[in-house]
């Protein structure tokens, strides 16, 4: 007896390939069902942002620039008078005590003055002396001299005298003008600059040293005119050295009462709390605390959009993105301080480049 054959018990080919075809289509439509489920698209999409509720809180309005350190005290050294240097005795560097001798200047034909000077009184003094014996002898001859002899006795001691003060105060200002020539410290301090060489000619317009009291050191800035009116004596600041990592207290000593017209900057002085030994004109930045407020609403300065005179940001209600204008106190800083238009708990975005008014809108 013949056995069947195996066509007659497993499906053929094409029919595999139908049920294939089948199962692939099954899930394509089962995957674009869940997929219509789920996004919707025939829904318009929320356009994602980021967003920040508003809060009040503690903020601090920080100016920040770059200033230089100097000392308090600082001065350059010129001469009253002109001639040949013949001694240097500071170099730079050098710690140098009031009184101590920087520079002498040839003094010769100070010198020359002043000998000059006292030799005259020398004479005046003798004339003095020959005028006051005239008188004298005048004086005992009483009624045997006539009276126009002791007048004219009386007249030549008189004049004596009066050229002998005034030859006593020229070699007063003899001898001063010759200390000129011996320049000293003015106060303890170190030489920052020696700009004069043993030999060398210098006038009056030379400067000579500079000399700076190193132990009452200050930064020195300028502050632009657009924030100097909130800058003034008393402020605090943080003053951080370039090369160190921890800022170091300070306060505003001084805030010049002018603005400087050919660089639109108020010079402002700030000191050390405590006394620093830093290097002068080692560059200094300077975070000047010009308001502390307990309690105000704040948001980042990108978030708001400023068109001529107003500016306006976009509040999220309902879930679309509403414009409202608001006001704030202009400050360069990161958070700024807004003053109308925001409530706390409103939510602002926070990139209102690509918004318009009315967009839907979700947070990120």
């Amino acid at each position: 007896m013949a056995s069947p054959t195996s066509s007659s018990t497993s499906p053929s080919p094409k029919r595999r390939r139908r049920w294939g075809w089948a199962i692939l289509a099954g899930l394509l439509i089962a995957g674009g069902g869940a997929y219509a489920f789920l996004e919707r698209p025939w829904e318009t999409k929320p356009q994602k942002v980021a967003v920040e509720t508003v809060q009040a809180g503690p903020i601090t309005q920080v100016l920040a620039v770059n200033g230089r350190v100097a000392a308090r005290q600082t001065v350059k050294i010129r001469s009253a008078v002109s001639g040949q240097a013949l001694e240097i005795l500071a170099e730079e560097g050098a710690e140098v005590r009031a009184g101590d001798v920087l520079i002498r200047i040839d003094p010769a034909s100070a010198q020359a003055v002043v000998d000059q000077a006292r030799a005259a009184l020398d004479s005046g003094m003798v004339s003095q002396q020959q005028a006051q014996a005239a008188a004298d002898r005048a004086l005992a001859l009483g009624e045997n001299a006539t009276r126009s002899t002791r007048e004219d006795a009386e007249l030549a001691l008189v004049a004596a005298t009066k050229e002998v003060a005034r030859l006593n105060a020229a070699v007063e200002e003899a001898t001063s003008r010759l200390a000129q020539y011996t320049i000293t410290a003015p106060f303890d301090g170190v030489v920052l600059d020696r700009a004069v060489d043993q030999g060398q000619l210098v006038d009056t317009q030379s400067e000579l040293f500079t000399i700076a009291d190193l132990s009452d050191l200050l930064v020195e800035t300028d502050v632009d005119e657009l924030y100097s009116s909130r800058i003034k004596a008393g402020l605090k600041a943080l003053l951080r050295p370039v090369g160190e990592s921890v800022a170091r207290h300070g306060t505003v000593d001084f805030a010049n009462p002018t603005v400087d017209p050919a660089t639109g900057g108020r010079a402002v002085k700030i000191g050390f709390d405590e006394p620093a030994d830093l290097p002068v004109g080692l560059t200094v930045n300077a975070n000047i605390i010009v308001s502390e407020v307990d309690s105000a609403l704040s948001i980042p300065r990108r978030s708001i959009v400023t068109e001529g005179s107003e500016s306006h940001l976009f509040v999220v209600e309902n879930g679309l993105a509403t414009q409202r204008p608001v006001e704030f106190s202009d400050w360069p800083a990161e958070r700024v301080i807004v003053t109308e238009g925001l409530a706390e708990g409103d939510v602002v975005v926070l990139d209102p480049a690509s918004i318009a008014p009315g967009t839907a809108v979700a947070a990120e």
